[in-house]
């Protein structure tokens, strides 16, 4: 897979999350792909399959954000290697509550047959606990 193709394939997914496109997300992320989303948070685990993906982490996920406020995927840097990319981005949104969200994230893709079929989530899993579901930080004994 061209350098290209595997870009073109993971800008969509970014494209199908801003614009919050369950049709486009279905036809880039395979049947029985993958996602690892770090931390220890209700959304934190490995998810395998379109259903497990979408029910423990993308339905769960879209109630944490007003879905009347726009979802923002800055990419900063978007590098592939063969059937491997890593994307570099900041999201920024309105969560439920009415507070500001702003993340910085790191993802990497494995694509197979022109979809994803692997990704893994780095980000400030403590800064996201706190802003979406409101836990107060972990502390040293």
């Amino acid at each position: 897979m061209s350098q290209a193709e595997t870009k073109d394939i993971v800008g969509r997914y970014l494209h199908a999350l801003r614009n919050r496109d369950l049709q486009t997300f279905m036809a880039v992320v395979a049947e029985d792909a993958e996602y690892w989303i770090a931390g220890d948070h209700p959304v934190a685990g490995t998810w395998r399959g379109h259903r497990k993906i979408l029910e423990g982490f993308m339905m769960p996920m879209s109630t944490l954000f007003d879905p009347k406020a726009p979802y923002s995927v800055e990419v900063t840097n978007l590098i592939a290697e063969g059937d491997r990319a890593m994307v570099e981005c900041t999201t920024s949104s309105t969560t439920a509550s009415g507070k500001p969200y702003r993340n910085a994230i790191c993802a990497v893709f494995d694509i197979a047959g022109g979809k994803i079929t692997r990704m893994r989530e780095y980000f400030d899993t403590k800064y996201f606990e706190q802003t979406l579901f409101g836990a107060a930080p972990a502390r040293d004994p």
